[in-house]
């Protein structure tokens, strides 16, 4: 089942892994995600409302996606799902 998004896709590698980051982009774009989407950034401060946030905690990828965003820049989140890899 194809992962709906609105905007930008931050993946978050937490790891200097190479092959491991490789892997998670390659398993978002075989779930539905345009390449061209997928940032490696950790500041959530740059998402907006409809945008995901996604974080590498092995052995998994867990999927946040953004449902609100305070004028104190507070960024909320809610779990999606999550991917092996």
């Amino acid at each position: 089942m194809p992962i709906e998004y609105k905007g930008k896709v931050f993946l978050a590698p937490n790891t200097s892994d190479e092959e491991i980051v490789n892997k998670a982009k390659q398993k978002l774009v075989e779930n539905g995600i345009k390449e061209e989407h997928i940032q490696i950034s950790y500041n959530t401060q740059d998402l907006e409302v409809g945008d995901l946030y996604v974080s590498y905690e092995p052995p998994d990828l867990v999927i946040r996606n953004v449902y609100d965003k305070k004028k104190s820049g507070i960024t909320k989140m809610k779990s999606k799902g999550m991917i092996k890899i």
